[in-house]
């Protein structure tokens, strides 16, 4: 214990030393941070310390007389075969992501409705992550996939090298099992991504210098054509350095119709702004700043409410309310588009969440 915390005290000081600029600096004011070093994540100081650190908490944990209970039951639970596999209903079938002690990484599955109901279910294999990870030799860790309405045969999978937030994304066919040959690739970095079709995404990435928030997550979108080099990609929407993050998105009706594409833009983490893309530029929804758009149901845009709502004439929808437009108007003027009231919670009620399927 004694001599971790050395070590991570050492750790710091270095971190200093190689910090320390001339007081002339404008970045003076930031050497008074010990942990300045740690912001390059792989750096090997930070991975030291990172070490160091650990072993100081696990040396805690397993002093506990009761640790070792505690991590059997617990790894019991988690290798239990009995254990009922979460599913997503899609259109050709069911799909689930597991782990066991013979896929730690994870492999990604499919079975029927029958199957399902049966009392041992017979899955079939669409990715294994652990095979993967050798075939690489990477240490790859599944970030989930993003399939094609209405086929759902092409998939946008997302994979990170150990966990850490910059993903490579890669185009895969479920029906053949394999990764498409001439599909989008994209290399590793801070990213989103969202179909148009089966020829175009758009992508919200690290494009270079001056293309990351303050907080290091993309700004800027492109839209990307297949078999187009990443580089020609073209611009179509840019947010600001202050923002938190910009993303893409594409509203799809339930038989994978588009019916409007834009860009969510955090303007901080706990707020945002959606844009359309329009044939005359974007435009900026009339929505509060604590708003999400839901998806398309029925013939109606669904957007679920985290503040009071007062619109002109004094109509008020509550915070935890959910409210829908008619899809028509609101794509002929959705600057002028009245919504109605689907949901407004009790006292003693809340809407967890919602989400449209087609909606990516």
């Amino acid at each position: 214990m004694k001599h971790s915390l050395l070590a991570a005290v050492l750790l710091s000081l270095t971190c200093l030393s190689f910090t320390a600029v001339p007081q002339k600096s404008a970045a003076a004011a930031r050497v008074d941070d010990p942990f300045l070093c740690l912001e390059e994540i792989e750096e090997p100081r930070a991975l030291a310390w990172d070490r160091a650190e650990n072993d100081k908490t696990l040396g805690v944990l397993q002093s506990d007389p009761r640790n070792r209970r505690f991590y059997e039951e617990a790894l019991s639970i988690l290798q239990a075969k009995d254990r009922i596999s979460y599913v997503s209903l899609e259109r050709r079938g069911l799909s689930n992501f597991s782990h066991d002690q013979n896929h730690v990484r994870g492999i990604w599955r499919r079975t029927t409705l029958d199957n399902y109901r049966g009392q041992d279910p017979h899955w079939e294999t669409i990715l294994d992550i652990d095979a993967l990870a050798v075939a690489d030799k990477k240490n790859w860790v599944f970030k989930g996939a993003s399939c094609l309405p209405p086929e759902e045969r092409l998939c946008l999978v997302q994979f990170s090298d150990g966990g850490k937030d910059a993903m490579l994304v890669r185009e895969f066919d479920r029906d053949t099992k394999a990764f498409v040959t001439t599909g989008f690739a994209l290399p590793e970095g801070k990213q989103a991504v969202s179909w148009v079709d089966r020829h175009t995404v758009l992508i919200a990435r690290d494009w270079g210098e001056g293309t990351l928030t303050q907080v290091g997550y993309p700004f800027v979108l492109k839209e990307l054509k297949r078999a187009q080099p990443i580089v020609r990609a073209r611009e179509v929407f840019r947010g600001e350095p202050t923002d938190a993050v910009a993303a893409p998105f594409v509203l799809r009706d339930n038989e994978g119709k588009v019916h409007a594409a834009g860009a969510m833009r955090a303007i901080s983490f706990f707020e945002q702004e959606y844009v359309l893309f329009g044939p005359n530029g974007p435009i900026k929804l009339n929505l509060p700043k604590k708003a999400n758009i839901s998806g398309i149901v029925s013939g109606r845009l669904l957007v679920t409410l985290d503040e009071d709502w007062i619109l002109p004439g004094s109509t008020r929808f509550a915070a935890g309310s959910m409210i829908s437009y008619g899809l028509g108007k609101w794509k002929q003027d959705p600057l002028r588009a009245m919504p109605s009231l689907v949901f407004q919670p009790e006292p003693r009620q809340a809407l967890s969440g919602s989400r449209s399927p087609r909606t990516c």
